[in-house]
């Protein structure tokens, strides 16, 4: 696996598109994902379209399919909740997020008790363990939209590094002239 680190070709476009996107991302998290609820609601939109246009052919040749219809109704639901409460949509995952954690760590509860009870070595990390997903799942249900914010924010600087890095090789190999197929074996 680390050999494929070192044998990535750094490209100049991709960590152009990289360093683009992740600056879009951490400048403007809210818009970012805003927009990209938008994109979901118009792909939604297109697919229950296409499904509205086979329940009416099906309608006029007498064969109406009324899965169709319901393929119709649900998605074109979607789109008009996502364009009307974008951040609603954006809430979900770090309410599912917050929930798995919580989970979690109240699930690894009664093995930290039983380490503190039996005063086991590891306890720290046992403690640790539970109650960091505990606390961190409070947290993200009690704001799952500024965690989404933050989501979108840190996925950007983790876009924006990646494209920086890349960049960094790719101007190092071009003026050292080796190139990163170099260090793979033959």
């Amino acid at each position: 696996m680390v050999q494929f680190f070192w044998a990535r070709s750094a490209s100049v476009w991709i960590a152009v598109l990289y360093i683009l996107m992740g600056g879009l991302l951490v400048l403007f998290p809210g818009a970012s994902g805003t927009v990209f609820v938008w994109a979901l609601a118009a792909g939604s939109a297109a697919y229950a379209a296409s499904h509205l246009w086979r329940y009416l052919q099906g309608r006029r040749n007498g064969q109406a399919d009324g899965g169709d219809l319901f393929l119709t109704i649900l998605p074109a639901a979607f789109s008009i909740f996502s364009l009307l409460w974008p951040q609603a949509i954006l809430s979900v995952l770090p309410l599912v997020l917050g929930c798995l954690l919580l989970m979690d760590g109240v699930g690894k509860l009664p093995l930290a008790f039983a380490a503190v009870k039996e005063n086991y070595p590891g306890i720290v990390p046992m403690l640790l363990a539970c109650i960091l997903p505990i606390v961190f799942g409070v947290l993200i249900l009690f704001n799952p939209f500024h965690t989404a914010k933050l989501v979108i924010l840190a996925f950007g600087a983790s876009l924006l590094v990646d494209g920086i890095s890349d960049l960094i090789t790719y101007i190092m190999e071009q003026r050292s002239g080796i190139h990163s197929h170099s260090f793979t074996k033959p």
